[in-house]
């Protein structure tokens, strides 16, 4: 491995310049075409939209690796959560494709350990695509703990079997006689806003394998700025919710994501029900009627990708039965600060060496 001449430079997003989006998003794009080759790369405004209206208590944070002609050839963005998982720096690397095995990646983590250090952050987490099969080979070099293994799911929307959906929401007519569906584009209306940020707990039930990630419980004021920073860019964000008649208690959820800048594809969100509401078909119900939507009202769409754990073998039953099938696999790893910081100093590498 040799050492690469370049600098490296340390940005906060939320206050960037706009020329700093068009050196980010012109590495990340070059690295996101081969994880995702199907997709149209991230317009420089979207991703400074979304940057600028990140909630109040996410910090994101950029490290710029720039060649000796300034450009950028490898990036790494970290968040902090500065109201849960205090412990946890959630880190991305991405090099090019001419650019590595130069140690790049080795700096950006030194960089992030560093940072960790002074955050006070204890353990670093990350994902790595079988399409980039040098994310993996390099954690497996870390040490780095595999945590959760999971797949990016497809469902091609012109295979939907319409009268199957059509079928499952009959069925809800009868054994989830006493709910109701409620639809929201958008921010919650005020009367919704706390209900709905509480319901989304319910996802704490969704597999983890041994990622170290505590419950989190969403405030009315977090849900509020999470939906303006997931829509600032012009993406539509539709939620579908069952609500309970008797208690008028909702029970579920599911939402989805449409982008104009990839309009082929809708991302599909959270989906859960409540512990004590599920066995009465609430699940088939709510994603069977957010499909008929999305076949109905974005017939330019060509497919639907959800991102589930293997083990979540209740939402993969549902999903198999839609036609979702697996598209890209995804690891979640993990690495405690002092076990990167020890890797390191085997090496002799330190923040900006």
């Amino acid at each position: 491995m040799r050492t690469a001449p370049v600098t490296i430079e340390r940005v906060e997003p939320r206050r960037a310049a706009d020329g700093l989006f068009d050196d980010f998003a012109g590495a990340h794009n070059q690295v996101r075409a081969e994880a995702m080759p199907e997709d149209p790369p991230v317009p420089t405004p979207a991703l400074a939209a979304r940057c600028r209206a990140m909630p109040d208590d996410l910090r994101l944070h950029w490290w710029l690796v720039r060649d000796p002609d300034g450009t950028v050839v490898a990036c790494s963005q970290a968040w902090t959560d500065l109201s849960e998982n205090l412990h946890l720096l959630q880190l991305d690397i991405e090099v090019l494709a001419g650019w590595r095995r130069q140690g790049l990646a080795t700096r950006l983590l030194a960089e992030a350990v560093d940072f960790s250090r002074s955050e006070g952050r204890t353990r670093i987490i990350g994902s790595t695509e079988e399409r980039l099969p040098a994310g993996a080979a390099f954690c497996l070099r870390l040490g780095a703990e595999r945590a959760l293994d999971m797949h990016c799911n497809r469902l091609e929307l012109g295979r939907v079997d319409r009268a199957m959906i059509r079928s499952w929401i009959a069925e809800a007519e009868i054994s989830a006689a006493d709910y109701e569906l409620v639809a929201i584009d958008g921010a919650a209306p005020d009367d919704l806003l706390a209900p709905v940020a509480e319901l989304y707990a319910v996802m704490n039930d969704a597999p983890r394998g041994s990622l170290d990630f505590e419950d989190e419980h969403m405030t009315p004021e977090q849900l509020r700025q999470g939906t303006a920073m997931a829509t600032a860019d012009g993406t539509e964000l539709w939620l579908l919710l069952a609500r309970h008649r008797p208690s008028g208690r909702l029970a579920g959820l599911t939402a989805v994501e449409w982008s104009p800048h990839a309009p082929q594809t809708v991302a599909q969100g959270d989906t859960g029900v409540r512990p004590e509401h599920r066995g009465r078909g609430l699940g088939k119900w709510l994603k069977a009627v957010m499909l008929e939507r999305i076949l109905t009202e974005r017939p330019g769409a060509v497919d639907v990708r959800t991102w589930n754990a293997d083990s979540n073998q209740a939402m993969l039953a549902i999903n198999l039965r839609l036609g979702f099938a697996p598209f890209v696999a995804t690891t979640n790893w993990q690495i405690t600060v002092e076990q990167g910081a020890a890797w390191l100093a085997e090496r002799g590498v330190g923040p900006g060496g």
